[in-house]
């Protein structure tokens, strides 16, 4: 029997842009990769942009969604596509794949289960029905199947499951399986999380096996929509086997992996250990679209003959490279920033830098993104967007009496060796006058003893106008430094070190960004080199300098070590648990602190987080990038006003 082959496309869309994410879909099927292919499968919701949010309510949205499918559908007839769309039917709006063959719409394939965890919302938009579905309607100038079929082409059949489907505990492929499916396709818009990509392989070789077929998973990638980054990764499972998987994190508008599979291996498989599950739910008859009467008379085979092809052309296996956690965090961060900047059409990034790991950090991303992007699309991919490469990253440092010169040289260091521009000002002046003008209208002086955070974040206050300024000057978009536990504990200043336009580190604890230095120094991250400036740095305590160096402040003789810090706020946030376990937990990693320690760090822990809801409600944007986050928007909803505020 002739070889089938498939395409799976991962796609960088931007919600809302039906003709940049269309030209992205042609482009794709017009590549040298999908030439021969006789199906080409693209990512949920890729001809509108998963992150439409309350957009989706929009006519113009569902309706321009639908005149992309009428131009898409005649642009390969010989060939099945399989797109992503926002469909509109009787009372509702469904999260749908088309599938696409011989110049007509074939059928709509809505969503079942509905992702509502977590950084998604879509049962604020969407509707899924409990049943399998079989009607007919009116869509693209075709009358169209809208529900749940198999489709048969020629030797081979297959079905589509959307995204949370595959991840749900009853998936409609189980039932598809049943009836004889030899290729599931599941296209997603799955949500980048360190160390995820590995969950998804796990879900789609099991599956694979159990149902004793082929598995093709693709998803989205990017930054699509400012929050959430998409990894792509497109898997292709076979028989419990992963047999292909696809690039990772690419900064390009799409990727193609391809795999050739042979319908009589799926099938003799099945007869070797596929056996019919006892007991058995409601047997569901699903019903069947046969492609073969809808096909071109063009392409008289209608599929290629892809076993007369030598070995030798054939495709490496498993040719992604594998990332540590630190490599991930540093390319997928990398990622966020290129689409970010591009996106928003402007011209760079200004830091404030500190001389600490946050804004160290930062730098360093914004450096692995220009480098990345450069060696994956070329070196004029900046000046082709209109930005000033040598300009891409501006640093300053803003001091007062409070700052050590270490922090200072530091900064400039690492400026030097990231090859970007720095400067560096005085502030006592300013922060000064601000004092005086309020001491003038209390009439009384200010003192540390009696008004320490006042004159601390005074500090942090003053020097937001002047970055911003900067930043606005430059048509950059401002950073802001804070990471997940300081947004836990509210350890920033509003309107201080809190301003900017996007938190790219927001979204992972301090202590995992400590671990993140250590390992580039250690040289075990391919995408960053150990800097003598990150050596000086990691020899010194995290510290705000925002007292007097007298004080020797200490952010975690402020707060409590990060360690400790980063477990409760797991422990509490995350796994929901109550004081008690937390304490028990807490007793069992960090046996050298006394219990009455560890329940002093909970109460204060749990009375910064309760009354800091306000703080995280006006964070700029950041990215997901654990297995939780903090931010009102994507991750976590939480009252700002309660019994415990």
């Amino acid at each position: 029997m002739p070889k089938i082959k498939i395409a799976a496309v991962t796609l960088n869309t931007t919600p809302l842009d039906f003709l940049g994410n269309y030209e992205s879909i042609t482009k794709a099927i017009e590549s040298r990769e999908t030439k021969e292919a006789d199906c080409i499968l693209f990512p949920e919701l890729c001809i509108s942009g998963y992150g439409c949010e309350d957009a989706f309510y929009k006519p113009d949205v569902w309706t321009r969604s639908e005149e992309m499918i009428r131009e898409l559908k005649t642009f390969s007839k010989n060939q099945i596509i399989i797109v992503g769309l926002p469909v509109f039917v009787g009372s509702f709006l469904y999260n749908c794949m088309a599938v696409l063959y011989g110049g007509r719409v074939v059928a709509l394939v809505p969503k079942l289960n509905l992702a509502n965890t977590g950084v998604h919302y879509e049962r604020r938009w969407f509707h899924s029905e409990s049943e399998f579905l079989n009607r007919t309607i009116p869509f693209a100038g075709d009358e169209v199947p809208f529900g749940h079929f198999i489709f048969q082409r020629g030797p081979w059949n297959f079905a589509v499951e959307i995204c949370e489907d595959s991840w749900s505990v009853q998936k409609p492929a189980s039932f598809y399986s049943l009836q004889g499916i030899d290729v599931l396709f599941s296209p997603g818009a799955s949500h980048f999380a360190i160390g995820k990509q590995t969950i998804r392989k796990q879900i789609f070789a099991e599956s694979s096996r159990n149902q004793c077929n082929l598995q093709v998973f693709t998803n989205l990638v990017g930054n699509e929509s400012g929050r959430i980054i998409f990894e792509g990764g497109a898997i292709f499972a076979s028989l419990g086997n992963i047999k292909k998987e696809g690039p990772r994190l690419s900064f390009s508008p799409f990727q193609v992996t391809s795999f050739d599979f042979d319908p009589l291996e799926i099938r003799a498989a099945k007869a070797r250990s596929f056996r019919d599950s006892k007991p058995k739910s409601q047997s569901t008859e699903i019903p069947r679209i046969q492609l073969d009467s809808f096909r071109n008379e063009t392409n008289s085979h209608g599929f290629s003959i892809l076993d007369k092809r030598s070995e030798a052309t054939k495709e490496e296996d498993l040719s992604s490279i594998v990332f540590s956690p630190f490599e991930e965090f540093t390319k997928a961060v990398s990622l966020g920033l290129y689409d970010y900047l591009r996106k928003s059409k402007t011209k760079g990034f200004t830091l404030s830098l500190s001389g600490g790991a946050d804004s160290a950090t930062c730098a360093l991303l914004v450096h692995t993104m220009k480098e990345i992007s450069k060696y994956e699309n070329g070196d004029s991919i900046f000046s082709s967007l209109g930005i000033d490469e040598d300009n891409l990253l501006v640093t300053i440092y803003q001091k007062t009496e409070n700052n050590s010169s270490l922090t200072e040289e530091i900064a400039k260091q690492l400026s030097e060796e990231l090859g970007c521009a720095f400067h560096s000002i005085t502030i006592d002046q300013a922060v000064d006058t601000s004092i005086k003008l309020i001491e003038s209208v209390l009439e009384k002086k200010l003192n540390w003893k009696e008004h320490d955070l006042p004159l601390q974040n005074i500090q942090a206050r003053v020097r937001s106008p002047l970055v911003w300024l900067l930043a606005n000057l430059n048509g950059h978009l401002l950073l802001s430094t804070g990471n997940r536990s300081e947004a836990a504990v509210g350890y920033t200043t509003m309107d201080g070190d809190s301003s900017g336009s996007l938190a790219p580190l927001a979204g992972v604890s301090k202590e995992f960004l400590l671990d993140f230095l250590d390992d580039i120094q250690k040289e075990n991250n391919r995408f960053l080199s150990p800097k003598e400036s990150i050596r000086i740095l990691r020899n010194t305590k995290p510290t705000a300098e925002l007292k007097p160096l007298s004080e020797h402040q200490e952010d975690e003789k402020d707060l409590m070590p990060y360690p400790i810090l980063q477990s409760i706020e797991r422990k509490l946030v995350f796994l929901a648990k109550g004081e008690s376990d937390c304490l028990e937990g807490l007793k069992q990693e960090f046996p050298w602190e006394g219990t009455e320690k560890l329940s002093e760090y909970i109460r204060k822990f749990k009375k910064l987080f309760m009354t800091s809801q306000w703080k995280r409600e006006r964070l700029p944007p950041s990215f997901h990038l654990d297995e939780y986050g903090l931010d009102p928007k994507s991750s976590y909803r939480y009252p700002i006003l309660s019994s415990e505020t």
